[in-house]
């Protein structure tokens, strides 16, 4: 029985992995090689990239005036990587009158769980996110893994976050 239960969820990531996602007031439209992860009150939906078990992004909405905005998630992501040292690359894009800003950003990442002391240094590690303010609260998008296995991931990764702008005909 717990096999079958296994394979239907498999089957189902599987199935819906390119159905819209929607989170706060943004619908993503995962491509080819996105799978469904799993959700939990403070995840509004998760993606891995290749297969269940591949890198994990995961997409947060707190809700109108929650989340604390662009700067200080920039900040906090790079205050998880050890001494808050990072290389960090952003970018803002701009879709009509909506902005997301997308950062990638490199380094010695702590790894562990969110409120635990001791994290497990880890390095070549890269941190893929984007940020997408509204009015009725910001999504935030966040992936993190060996940047080895990552950089494959990049270009799949902004074509996602632009997916939550359809283009005007």
């Amino acid at each position: 029985m717990k096999m079958i239960l296994t394979f239907w969820v498999l089957c189902w990531g599987l199935l819906t992995a390119g159905e819209p996602l929607k989170v706060g007031n943004f619908t993503f439209k995962p491509g080819d090689g996105w799978v469904l992860g799993e959700r939990s009150p403070m995840v509004k939906a998760a993606l891995h990239h290749g297969e269940k078990g591949g890198p994990l992004l995961k997409f947060y909405h707190f809700g109108q005036g929650q989340g604390g905005g662009v700067e200080a998630n920039l900040k906090r992501w790079e205050g998880q990587f050890q001494n808050g040292e990072a290389k960090v690359t952003s970018k803002e894009l701009v879709f009509g009158d909506q902005k997301a800003t997308v950062v990638a950003m490199t380094g010695t990442y702590l790894v562990g769980p969110m409120m635990a002391r001791d994290k497990k240094p880890t390095p070549d590690y890269l941190l893929l996110g984007a940020i997408l303010p509204h009015p009725s609260g910001d999504v935030f998008l966040k992936m993190t893994g060996p940047e080895a296995d990552l950089d494959k991931v990049k270009g799949d990764f902004e074509k996602l976050v632009a997916s939550a702008f359809p283009k005007e005909e």
